[in-house]
């Protein structure tokens, strides 16, 4: 099996809002087949099995294809709308092969990204057939990464930041000038050890903690439910949504308890009460749902079924310094969870810590190169589970 995979890493403008999202075809440590084939034979199966388009939604996509397989026919048939980019580097300066294919491309209306770009002689020919450019900003000074920018908005370009890990580094870079950023900086918020929460953000924490008690039952959810009437009418038109599939029209959180069950029913309201959370972007839900998903399926596919909510709990709450902006230890301090959630939330210990790792791996944007194996489960069948969560995520979003 080829040791290739598919990361899809969000690029967001100023206000941390998707402009796009980036599919990158990255190789692992011990490729058993050639990148080209390996990749071919990935988008052949993505395609069939998933879709490109589950992955990005209605969102825009930057490919970063191999450049023997930049082409119109492969670009077409990765189905992707509303619209893709394709991303090149500067070695493509001297392919003639390559260049022609860039140029039934841009005629037949697709955008050029050029990727890590300096102010060489190839970087600067390729200026003039680009729409978008990206530089590392790990590579350069404060002052060249501003020259570079003016130069490339003077030209008429907006400019990607193409490695972003944290909060600080997008206040950086956005104050210098860019107009778009990748990465899950957005999960690594500033925080200030020992900084108290305000009393709306305590508030909503507290009730999380009682949602998610264990010994919270139906009748108890039902009055806490009873005193936000405004929650329990979005949970209700969330619950009646297509992706639930719920084979009535749930008019009461009674009906919604007999075809839910307690732990989906809450699974809603954790999401709906998370979405109340002010001053964070949207990916970070989704990127919190894809986590969820992604550890409920590590669990499944390691014969760990009783477990599954457990691991999906780890994954849906492993983002909530982001949401907080405050130390996970201190958030989990006011949730009744179990001493394994614990542990792997607040040190990445046992499996659901190994999960948590391996995810870290995947959402980095640092890494090229990536091996990762949870309790024997290779690189083919967890790139499959991230790609299958992500879709599942995108989906779930829209209700």
């Amino acid at each position: 099996m080829s040791e290739v995979f598919i990361s899809r890493q969000p690029v967001l403008d100023k206000k941390m809002q998707v402009f796009a999202y980036a599919l990158e075809f990255n190789q692992g440590l011990h490729p058993s087949s050639s990148h080209i084939e390996a990749t071919t034979e990935l988008i052949t199966s993505t395609q069939k099995e998933i879709g490109f388009k589950s992955i990005v939604g209605e969102n825009l996509a930057i490919t970063s294809l191999p450049k023997d397989l930049i082409s119109l026919e492969t670009v077409e048939y990765l189905d992707l709308s509303p619209g893709i980019m394709i991303e090149v580097s500067n070695d493509i300066v001297t392919d003639s092969k390559v260049l022609k294919s860039l140029k039934e491309l841009k005629l037949k209306g697709y955008s050029i990204v050029l990727a890590d770009f300096s102010d060489d002689e190839s970087s600067i020919k390729l200026v003039s057939i680009s729409d978008f450019v990206k530089i590392n900003n790990e590579a350069y000074s404060d002052t060249k990464l501003k020259k570079m920018v003016t130069y490339l908005h003077e030209k008429g370009l907006k400019v990607i930041a193409g490695k972003v890990e944290t909060e600080d580094m997008f206040n950086y870079l956005k104050a210098i000038g860019f107009d778009y950023f990748k990465g899950y900086f957005f999960t690594n918020p500033v925080i200030i050890n020992g900084k108290k929460l305000s009393g709306n953000k305590l508030t909503l924490l507290q009730l999380m903690a009682k949602i998610n008690n264990p010994k919270t039952d139906f009748y108890e959810l039902t009055q806490i439910l009873s005193q936000d009437v405004a929650l329990s009418h979005k949970l209700l038109i969330a619950i009646n949504h297509p992706v639930t599939m719920i084979p009535i029209r749930v008019k009461d959180i009674k009906d919604a308890l007999l075809y839910m069950g307690l732990k989906r029913l809450k699974f809603w309201i954790n999401m709906l009460l998370l979405g109340k959370v002010d001053d964070v972007p949207k990916e970070l839900m989704i990127n919190s749902l894809i986590r969820a998903k992604f550890c409920e399926q590590i669990a499944e596919k390691l014969g760990k079924k009783v477990d599954k909510d457990s691991y999906f709990l780890v994954g849906l709450f492993s983002s909530l310094s982001a949401f907080f902006k405050t130390p996970i230890k201190q958030i989990v301090a006011e949730m009744p969870l179990d001493k394994d959630i614990l542990a792997a939330l607040i040190y990445k210990e046992g499996v659901m810590g190994d999960a948590l790792n391996c995810l870290a791996q995947i959402e980095s944007t640092s890494t090229q190169y990536i091996s990762f194996d949870i309790q024997g489960l290779g690189m083919s069948e967890i790139a499959g589970i991230y790609l299958s969560s992500t879709a599942w995520a995108q989906r779930t979003i829209t209700t």
